[in-house]
C-alpha cells in the first residue's frame, strides 16, 4: 500500500505502552505532638507533597479528629489526598502506621483500597475527597505508649500503592530517504536494536515492512 504522506521518504516507527506496579511511602515526623493538640477539631496539618507512581499525594493529619462535632473528640484522624490529578477516579491502596523509635511499625490499621478524586486542600465540595480513617487512634491510647511518643515526637508512615503506572516508550524508528534505501545504518531502526538486517556482498539491503513488523514483535518486554 502506497501513501502520499512523506513522498520520497519511507517512515516506519513503533512504540510500546508499559505498565509497572506503583508503590512507595512517606514519613511524617511530628516534633511537637503536645502543641498540635491545640489545633481545633476539624482542622488539619498537611505533610509535604510526595510522589508515588507519577502522582502527587499529601497526608492530612487531624490532631483532634476530622469531625468537628463532639462525637469524636478523643481520636486522631488520618487522611490521604491525591493532589493535582485532573481526571476523576484513581483507585489506590493505602495504609497508615505509627513507627517506634527503632523505625518498626508498632501500630497501624489494615490497608484500605479507595477511589480518590483530586481537589484543593481546603475545597469543601463533593469533588474533593480525601480517603482515610476518622478514628485512626485514640489519643489516650497513643500517649500511654512510650514506644510511640518520645521527647514529644511522633513518626507516622503512609504507604501508597495498589495501582499501575503506565507510560509510553519508543520501540523502533526508521526514517529513510529514497536515495538512502540501499545504505543500511548500523542503528537499523534508530534505537540500536539487536536486529541488523541481511548482509549482501558489499552492503546490506533495508528490511521490508514485514521484517520490520516481525522485529518489533520479537522484542522483549520491559520490566
Amino acid at each position: 500500500m502506497t501513501t502520499a504522506v512523506g513522498f520520497g521518504r519511507l517512515s516506519r516507527s513503533a512504540s510500546r505502552i508499559v505498565g509497572k506496579a506503583a508503590s512507595g511511602f512517606h514519613l511524617l515526623r511530628i516534633e511537637a505532638y503536645s502543641q498540635t493538640k491545640t489545633v481545633p477539631a476539624g482542622r488539619n496539618i498537611n505533610s509535604g507533597d510526595f510522589s508515588v507512581g507519577r502522582y502527587s499525594w499529601r497526608v492530612k493529619y487531624y490532631p483532634n479528629g476530622r469531625d468537628a462535632s463532639p462525637a469524636n473528640p478523643d481520636y486522631i484522624s488520618m487522611y490521604l489526598q491525591l493532589c493535582g490529578y485532573k481526571k476523576p477516579n484513581l483507585q489506590a491502596q493505602y495504609k497508615f502506621s505509627i513507627l517506634d523509635q527503632a523505625g518498626n511499625v508498632a501500630y497501624g490499621l489494615p490497608a484500605k483500597t479507595d477511589i480518590f478524586k483530586s481537589g484543593d486542600d481546603d475545597d469543601n465540595s463533593e469533588e474533593q475527597i480525601s480517603c482515610g480513617h476518622e478514628r485512626f487512634i485514640r489519643k489516650e491510647d497513643l500517649e500511654r505508649r512510650e514506644d510511640l511518643i518520645k521527647d514529644d515526637c511522633l513518626t507516622l508512615r503512609c504507604d501508597v500503592g495498589g495501582f499501575t503506572e503506565l507510560k509510553t516508550l519508543p520501540l523502533a524508528r526508521e526514517d529513510i530517504k529514497e536515495e538512502d534505501d540501499d545504505a543500511a545504518d548500523d542503528d537499523e531502526f534508530g534505537l540500536k536494536p539487536e536486529y541488523r538486517g541481511y548482509s549482501g556482498r558489499h552492503r546490506r539491503r533495508r528490511p521490508d515492512d514485514k521484517e520490520f513488523v516481525q522485529w518489533c514483535l520479537t522484542q522483549k518486554r520491559l520490566g
